[in-house]
């Protein structure tokens, strides 16, 4: 689910300077083929929840039984880097049913982790994951995930949209959009981004070349 290569720099198409603090979030092509993550343009105000799609399981978050310091990284494909505290939160306390799901704490952001891709660890506590960063229609508000992790709900602009072209290692050639691409437009051989910013913080002026549009 997405690229979790980290190695290497992009080529292709210049889609100018990410504004600093912006947090990429990768757009996944079977949510999009769908419209699950609906269609809003470069500049729209989104309420989300970034979560972690877990790749990697690091040794080492504790050190001589010392919690090892926390991290937080993401870089322009929306792959993450992330060492910090996880905590399990039930998604009916009051019922009967004892599904949960992770939430791990770094470098003051919350996230919520899903384990598809991986095992997870046996117990709460410190944690170092690497994976990529995506949006879930699942943890929408309103929805049963969703509530259950409020508090990692943020608002933010959404500050540029970028698809890429897949490859083995590096996703290359970048091409900037101007708003989330169709189901018609999109392709499992494509890699988007959306960069986002926290409420608040001034939008760059959108990119020469920006479209609404994305062609396979």
């Amino acid at each position: 689910m997405g690229t979790r290569r980290r190695s290497g720099r992009s080529t292709g198409t210049a889609v100018g300077r990410r504004q600093d603090g912006a947090t990429a979030v990768q757009l996944l092509p079977h949510l999009l083929a769908v419209e699950a993550l609906g269609r809003p343009r470069v500049g729209d105000r989104l309420e989300v929840v970034p979560a972690i799609y877990a790749g990697t399981i690091h040794l080492g978050a504790v050190h001589h039984g010392v919690p090892a310091p926390e991290y937080w990284t993401v870089d322009e494909f929306g792959c993450v880097d992330a060492r910090g505290t996880l905590t399990t939160v039930a998604l009916d306390p009051a019922g009967d049913c004892s599904c949960s799901i992770e939430v791990l704490a770094a470098r003051g952001r919350l996230a919520p982790v899903n384990w598809a891709a991986t095992t997870p660890p046996e117990a709460d506590g410190p944690a170092h994951v690497d994976g990529s960063l995506y949006l879930d229609p699942v943890l929408a508000a309103g929805t049963e995930h969703g509530e259950a992790v409020a508090l990692c709900r943020r608002s933010f602009r959404l500050a540029a949209v970028r698809r890429y072209r897949r490859t083995a290692s590096v996703p290359v050639r970048p091409v900037p959009l101007g708003r989330f691409p169709a189901p018609s437009e999109v392709s499992d051989d494509a890699v988007y981004v959306a960069d986002l910013v926290a409420e608040g913080a001034e939008l760059p002026t959108t990119h020469e070349g920006a479209r609404d549009g994305a062609d396979a």
